[in-house]
């Protein structure tokens, strides 16, 4: 039999201790072993174990066996400190004298560094009851003080590498011990602060009440919490959660024990937070974030009272509780666009307000959010720009009024002009003949003009077309008017989309100018229509000089507007507003060794 409990492990009051029977006499070995046997409080380890590895909670052994495995046993026996490993020694009566010799070879380097208790044969069954019982009992205890001590060396390793400052002392507020984590955070060594007040790290900041509240509380045996600021030994402060708890015995206190985690950075950013807090909820536009699946995670007030919902009834929530399908849908798309590409996005809304009635337009610039380096969802700021499309609408019926008149007395000049080059030469024709071409320029200026108004002030209705069939359509006028060009399409047959009226003007626009700005030997334009996620997707590339930047920033942003100073130019504004309108957005990207690719990307109409 044998006992597979670790040698350092405690038996414990309810488990039998393991004897361990070791000698060479047979006879006296197989009365041990009976006796363990038959014993309720012993359990017998096989003694035809290898003394190196057996188990047990006591050895006993005849001086034979002593002399024979001495450096074993002893070995095991300081493997086990600081707990003991007890050895009990059988000898016969006769042989005594042999522990007691003159030179003590024995005594000395075997018996006494290696037997606990020696006892004499025959040994009367009560003696060997009485003693093994005192050696195992011994072994229990010892090996429940390694238990403690090994709990306490445990517990003082953790309390050194731990993060937190802590410090302890006794009743009269000295300092008697400090982990590194004090060192490092306040600046004072262990040497300095042992033997000083918890003062050494005052502030000047905390309030007399606060120190008599945390004295009053501790002193009467409950636990302290609060913040607090103190000084560091260069005198900077540090802000600290702080927990001082008393050590209570005898139902009084003995110690005082603190623990600091210092939320000096937490508090600096609750305090931004706060202040950022503030301007937001000031701010007449709303301001919501939102989860990657559009659940609202912070709103301010004032989408709160354009909802006519509160807060509570809007978080969780998205646009569909509060909006118009429609414009709930068109949202859920600039949304899902910004998660794929990780990209700001900007769009106009004019949503119904379902509890509010109201019917505000929306500038809406839209931004990926991150926590932690990881994408979690998406910022939105919209600016309420309602009063700003009446007065819009207002400058429309202005600038048709204008544009009638110019338009008219443009068409009478260019008339004018057409009947002198028919009347007139020489030089006088070459004159006539630059004034029909500026009146021309003009009257195309006066178009692209009106298709801007047109898209800015607009009813912004948008209705789904087909621009697969529309795009054919204008390439193969185009192909027919310029012969010299190639132009290529591809993609499929079908591809509906939702958009302004003005989609037939803004991709004129982009096919037209791909041609004629394209100056290379053998022009090419190619045309490729796809689908990506929810967005139709159109692609123009040339094979020309490139684009300007200040044209570039016109697609994609809308900017440059100060160089906006030919004809071109507002056909780009008219490709920006058409397809910013539509809820899309237009990249710009160089050809490798020429050229120029336009990639606009459209919100899709199921066709389901």
């Amino acid at each position: 039999m044998s006992n597979p409990r670790p040698i350092d492990e405690p038996s414990g009051a309810a488990e039998q201790a393991a004897l361990f029977p070791l000698l060479s006499e047979k006879g006296n070995r197989r009365l041990i072993v009976e006796w363990i046997e038959t014993h309720d409080d012993y359990t017998l380890v096989d003694p035809d174990q290898s003394v190196a590895t057996a188990t047990f909670d006591c050895c006993i052994l005849d001086g034979e066996m002593l002399q024979t495995h001495a450096e074993t046993l002893r070995a095991r026996k300081r493997e086990a400190e600081p707990a003991l490993l007890p050895c009990l020694l059988l000898i016969p009566e006769a042989d005594l004298s042999l522990i007691e010799t003159d030179r003590g070879e024995i005594a000395d380097s075997v018996v006494f560094e290696t037997a606990d208790e020696v006892v004499s044969m025959p040994i009367k069954k009560a003696e060997l009851e009485w003693r093994t019982k005192a050696l195992t009992r011994l072994r229990t205890q010892s090996l429940r003080l390694k238990e403690r001590t090994d709990t306490l060396e445990l517990f003082k390793k953790a309390v050194e590498s731990s993060g937190h400052v802590i410090w302890m002392s006794d009743t009269d507020g000295t300092i008697n011990y400090v982990n590194s984590a004090f060192e490092s955070v306040t600046g004072y060594t262990k040497a300095e602060a042992i033997g000083k007040s918890p003062e050494l790290l005052s502030s000047g900041q905390m309030s007399d009440d606060y120190y008599t509240d945390l004295w009053e509380t501790i002193t009467a045996g409950d636990r302290w919490r609060e913040d607090i600021t103190n000084e560091r030994r260069d005198g900077s402060q540090y802000v600290a959660d702080q927990t001082i708890a008393p050590v209570i015995e005898d139902g009084e206190p003995k110690a005082f024990i603190a623990v600091q985690t210092d939320i000096t950075d937490r508090k600096d950013l609750e305090h931004r937070l706060s202040r950022y807090r503030d301007v937001v909820e000031r701010l007449d536009d709303p301001i919501m974030l939102q989860t990657r699946e559009g659940a609202f995670r912070l709103v301010n007030d004032a989408l709160c009272s354009f909802a006519g919902l509160s807060r509570d009834e809007l978080l969780g929530s998205g646009e569909f509780k509060f909006m118009d399908d429609a414009t709930a849908r068109k949202i859920a798309r600039q949304k899902q666009h910004v998660i794929e590409t990780e990209r700001p996005i900007e769009y106009t809304v004019e949503p119904t307000f379902t509890y509010t009635n109201k019917e505000p337009v929306f500038y809406t610039s839209r931004y990926p959010h991150y926590e932690d380096g990881e994408l979690a969802g998406t910022l939105a700021i919209c600016r309420d720009v309602t009063d700003l499309e009446n007065r819009t609408r207002q400058l429309r019926v202005f600038d048709n009024i204008l544009r009638h008149n110019i338009r008219n007395d443009v068409n009478v000049v260019r008339g004018r002009a057409k009947q002198l080059q028919e009347e007139l030469d020489g030089e006088h024709k070459a004159t006539a003949d630059v004034i029909v071409s500026r009146a021309n320029a003009l009257l195309t200026t006066s178009k692209k003009s009106r298709a801007i108004t047109d898209s800015l002030s607009g009813s912004h209705e948008l209705e789904s077309v087909d621009i697969a069939q529309l795009v054919r359509k204008l390439t193969q006028e185009i192909a027919a008017d310029w012969p010299e060009v190639t132009v290529d399409i591809s993609g499929p047959d079908q591809l509906i989309v939702s958009v302004p009226d003005s989609i037939d003007a803004t991709i004129e626009e982009l096919l037209m100018n791909a041609v004629v700005h394209n100056d290379s030997d053998t022009p090419e334009v190619s045309v490729n229509l796809a689908t990506d996620e929810s967005w139709g997707v159109l692609r123009i590339r040339d094979n020309g000089p490139g684009i300007p930047e200040f044209d570039k920033d016109v697609l994609e942003s809308g900017k440059a507007i100060e160089t906006l100073s030919h004809g071109s130019g507002l056909g780009l504004w008219l490709v920006y507003w058409t397809v910013t309108h539509s809820g899309g957005h237009v990249y710009v990207d160089e050809c490798e060794p020429t050229g120029t690719e336009i990639t606009i990307y459209l919100p899709l109409v199921s066709t389901n």
